[in-house]
């Protein structure tokens, strides 16, 4: 009863964007659901951290200590911070997560930790915590190397005290809050999302956020990545890392939402973050592109000398060659108009077969807003896999679904440099630069190969090039039928 209350009380369910009003009871109820199981004690605290604040508290401020208090509803406030269907209050309010001041300290880790820290040779602890993360508290030092005298500034990356519990404790309530969400999704006639899939997938996810080492392996991958880009900066790993530490360079700068810069920057910049943490992964002929799968702006900083580094590695997504080819068809189809190739591209990406009837309807109003002007990109074709998830009740794997994750969050980030930013053209650019690069092979590869970074054969390519009269047939025919239930509807009235 005292969740429900507490609930109640905050008047939770306007967090959500009118958009999505039908969905407001649901969320009220799973978060009633989801502190109701907390332990008594936890739950406690998060009331007494609402007593403590101001009577006068706006409703951001309320979200923003109850979202603190546990290290899942932390990481989604990450992840929506940015989204501006959101009220610009309550977004101001989220975006303190990214990188919340520290209120603990070195002596309140667990004392194993300290005295690991303690035995380092040549180090200094430097001043206070620099930040906490969500499960992470940053502490910073300063280290002299073999090589120079000069002291060398760095940061320790630990788990905050007693966060594993406090995770796993609320993993455990998400596996009971994917089958809850579904039944109340029946009772209210809302759509049958796959909660349960979903909501297992969050929290394997989330499992990764305490396991430093898996990180430290994921910097060293990036570093390798990234190493003859010298617009960007991986944080360098130090030679004091273990399974409870992460030891590495610290790296000066801002988050790129808070650099002052001319407009032309903030447009460089926006392009370099969407080059880098999406196209040029999307566009590398490798069997599986390594993805930054957590960029919120808390994990994006912009250098004194203006370059993008990437922090926090911890969660890291991978999408196969053959999604990716898929995804490449998609555009392709709405490129060409073709309804069967969109349907089929949309069908082999799917975990769960979709109702054929609801997607070839979601995948033509989707072709419709094509003819009516919209350019079918990289963007038109997201928005489309969003319908088909939401209007089918298809559900897509986990990696698809991470991928969409941090496109979401980072299209926020960038709309937060800048508005003129453009994912779409990024994603063209970069894809025609790869064909550049790869066309002397192409003259030699098997026709009906994709193994080229562009995932297309050149046999797709000749069928592109000749399907002109097709595309045009079908987008008259398209326009025709447009005509023809506009006219229904207006006579239905």
């Amino acid at each position: 009863m005292q969740a429900k209350s507490l609930v109640e009380s905050l008047d939770i369910e306007q967090i959500l964007p009118p958009c999505y009003q039908s969905y407001r009871r649901l969320l009220v109820d799973g978060l009633c659901f989801f502190l109701g199981r907390l332990p008594a004690h936890r739950l406690a605290e998060i009331v007494s951290d609402q007593i403590k604040l101001p009577d006068d508290s706006v409703f951001a401020d309320r979200v923003f200590a109850l979202l603190h208090r546990c290290p899942t509803l932390h990481k989604m406030g990450q992840v929506i911070a940015r989204d501006r269907r959101l009220s610009r209050e309550l977004r101001q309010r989220l975006q303190r997560l990214e990188s919340v001041p520290a209120t603990i300290g070195l002596g309140d880790l667990p004392s194993d930790v300290v005295q690991e820290i303690e035995n380092m040779d040549d180090i200094e602890m430097s001043g206070s915590p620099l930040a906490e993360a969500s499960v992470a508290l940053v502490l910073p030092f300063t280290w002299r190397g073999s090589s120079t005298n000069d002291p060398q500034h760095g940061v320790f990356k630990v788990l905050k005290p007693g966060v594993e519990e406090r995770l796993f404790e609320e993993l455990e309530i998400l596996a009971e809050l994917g089958p809850f969400l579904e039944q109340r999704c029946e009772h209210y006639g809302l759509p049958g999302l796959d909660y349960r899939e979903t909501l297992d997938s969050v929290a394997r996810l989330l499992r990764q956020e305490v396991h430093l080492e898996r990180e430290q392996r994921h910097l060293t991958e990036a570093a390798e990545s990234y190493a003859q880009d010298a617009k960007l900066v991986i944080p360098r790993l130090l030679p004091f890392c273990s399974s409870r530490i992460t030891a590495m360079e610290r790296i000066e700068g801002g988050k790129i939402t808070d650099v002052k810069l001319g407009r032309s920057s903030r447009i460089k910049l926006a392009d370099l973050v969407f080059e880098t943490l999406v196209a040029r992964p999307f566009w590398s002929p490798g069997e599986a592109c390594q993805f930054h799968a957590d960029p919120h702006a808390g994990n994006l900083y912009s250098t004194p000398d203006e370059r993008l580094a990437i922090l926090d590695w911890t969660l890291v997504g991978r999408l196969d060659k053959e999604q990716r080819i898929d995804l490449v068809q998609i555009v392709l189809g709405g490129i060409t108009l073709n309804e069967a190739q969109v349907c089929r591209a949309v069908s082999r990406l799917g975990r769960t077969l979709p109702d054929e009837s609801r997607l070839r309807d979601h995948v033509r109003a989707a072709l419709r807003e094509i003819r009516q002007g919209r350019l079918p990109g990289f963007d038109w074709s997201q928005r489309l896999l969003d319908g088909v998830a939401t209007s089918t009740g298809m559900s897509f794997p986990e990696n698809l679904m991470l991928f969409r994750k941090a496109l979401l969050t980072l299209s926020g980030v960038v709309e937060d440099i800048t508005t003129a930013a453009s994912l779409d053209r990024v994603m063209l650019n970069q894809g025609l630069r790869q064909f550049s690069n790869e066309w002397p092979s192409r003259m030699f590869a098997d026709p009906s190969s994709r193994s080229h970074g562009t995932h297309i054969a050149n046999v797709e390519l000749m069928e592109l090039a000749g399907s002109w009269p097709a595309t045009v047939s079908a987008y008259w025919q398209g326009l025709w039928r447009d005509g023809l239930d506009k006219l229904q509807r207006l006579q239905d009235r």
